[in-house]
């Protein structure tokens, strides 16, 4: 799987973890699925009811919903959610065993949904995507975070 990642959200996922860091930051990660690769098209933060800490990050899930229903109506059915994304102040785009259960909840709930987490400081942010891969499914099914290949792309104008 490819993960490509508009950089005008990208952009924006920075600006909102500059602006609470050292805080994290977060949000919802907004496009389409495209055979096995994802398109991050755009994004929300993270609600006006969201807790933010040095080491964690509680979204306002009420708000979120209403913006996943908001963008999926505005694009007539093209934008639909794909995951998470948060940021790591002063850290690594690493996942937390936090991130990781967040990651496996989500599942679910949501087929294959990414985690993308931006890490670093004021001027200088590095994105990395994992999302749920099924272990063992003849055995015991467990399900694991694993790493996905990330690339920027500049979006048309129109």
């Amino acid at each position: 799987m490819i993960v490509w990642l508009s950089s005008h959200v990208l952009q924006s996922m920075c600006r909102y973890a500059r602006d609470l860091s050292p805080l994290e930051n977060g949000g919802i990660l907004l496009g389409w699925r495209s055979g096995q690769d994802r398109v991050v098209a755009d994004m929300r933060g993270p609600g006006p009811h969201a807790l933010h800490g040095r080491h964690c990050f509680v979204p306002d899930h009420g708000w979120q919903v209403a913006e996943i229903n908001r963008a999926f109506q505005a694009s007539r059915g093209d934008l639909d959610y794909l995951g998470d994304w948060h940021s790591h102040p002063d850290g690594v785009a690493e996942m937390s065993d936090l991130d990781s259960a967040t990651l496996l909840r989500i599942a679910r709930r949501v087929s294959a949904p990414l985690m993308l987490i931006v890490a670093g400081s004021e001027t200088e942010w590095t994105p990395q995507c994992w999302k749920v891969q099924v272990v063992r499914p003849l055995i015991r099914q467990r399900l694991i975070a694993t790493p996905q290949e990330l690339k920027i792309f500049d979006p048309p104008s129109v």
